[in-house]
C-alpha cells in the first residue's frame, strides 16, 4: 500500500450522536430483526469545528462512516467512544482538527451507498460489514456495494489514509445463508486493497471477552448489550486506527 503523509492537527469539539438504545445482543448473536430494524434512514450526523489553533493552520479532515459501533455503541460515555478518542490523539500534535461522523445503527453498504460520501477528507475510517453478514446480504451483492462506497470516497479524497475496519463479529460464525463472516472480511480486505486503504482485521478486539460487556453496563446510549464494545473495546479500536501508517 502506498504510504502517505498526513500532516497532524488539534483541537475539537466533537458534536456526538445522540440515539435510541437498540435491543441487548449477546457476542456472535446480534441477530437479524436487529440490524434490519434500524438500518434504514440517512444517517446521523455530526460536524466539529476546529479551533484552538491560528486560523490559517492548516486543518486535518477526519471522516467516519459506519454503523452502530461508529455511532458509539456501547462505550460509557460519548468522550470515549473510539472515534473520540482517535480525534483527542490527533488533536495532541497541536494543531486544527476537523471531524464529520456519517453513522447510522445496522446499516449496511448499500445504505452507505446511499448517504452523501462526497466530503473532501485527509483521513476516512470506515465501518461497515458487519450488519451486512448478520442480515444476510449475498456475498456478491455486499461485495459490489461496499467497494462502490469505497470508489465514491476515493473519488472526492483521492490522497487520503483510508482505513476499512472488517466486521465486528467471530470470522469462523456462520450467518443465515451460510457464509462465514470471515468471508465478508475477504470483501473488505479486495476492496480497501483496490483502493490503495488500509485494511484492519477487528477480529482479535472482538474474541477478547474483556472487550465486550457486561451487559446492562450504563451507557450514553443506555444499558449495554453483550455484542457492542465497552470502553476498553472503544480503546482498542482506536489504538488499531492509531497503530501505523501515516497516523501517530
Amino acid at each position: 500500500m502506498r504510504m502517505r503523509a498526513v500532516r497532524m492537527v488539534p483541537l475539537l469539539v466533537l458534536m456526538a450522536l445522540t440515539a435510541a438504545c437498540g435491543p441487548a445482543q449477546p457476542p456472535g448473536t446480534p441477530g437479524a430483526a436487529f440490524a434490519a430494524q434500524l438500518g434504514d434512514g440517512p444517517p446521523s450526523e455530526s460536524r466539529a469545528e476546529a479551533f484552538g489553533a491560528p486560523p490559517d493552520a492548516p486543518t486535518l479532515r477526519l471522516m467516519f462512516v459506519g454503523a452502530s459501533v461508529t455511532e458509539g455503541w456501547f462505550a460509557s460515555s460519548r468522550s470515549r467512544t473510539y472515534t473520540a478518542l482517535v480525534t483527542r490523539s490527533l488533536q495532541a500534535s497541536g494543531r486544527r482538527v476537523r471531524v464529520r461522523l456519517l453513522a447510522h445503527p445496522g446499516a449496511t453498504a448499500e445504505d452507505a451507498g446511499r448517504w452523501d460520501l462526497a466530503v473532501a477528507s485527509d483521513v476516512v475510517v470506515v465501518q461497515i460489514a458487519t450488519n451486512d453478514w448478520v442480515t444476510g446480504v449475498p456475498l456478491a451483492t455486499f461485495d459490489t456495494a461496499y467497494a462502490e462506497v469505497l470508489h465514491r470516497l476515493r473519488l472526492t479524497s483521492a490522497t487520503a489514509e483510508l482505513i476499512c475496519f472488517g466486521a465486528w463479529e467471530d470470522p469462523s460464525s456462520v450467518n443465515k445463508i451460510g457464509v462465514s463472516a470471515l468471508s465478508y472480511d475477504q470483501g473488505v480486505r479486495s476492496a480497501c486493497d483496490a483502493e490503495d486503504g488500509r485494511y484492519i482485521d477487528l477480529s482479535g478486539v472482538y474474541m477478547d471477552p474483556l472487550d465486550h460487556g457486561p451487559e446492562g453496563r450504563v451507557t450514553f446510549h443506555g444499558p449495554g448489550d453483550l455484542f457492542h464494545p465497552n470502553d476498553r473495546g472503544h480503546q482498542e479500536l482506536a489504538s488499531l486506527i492509531l497503530a501505523d501508517d501515516g497516523l501517530p
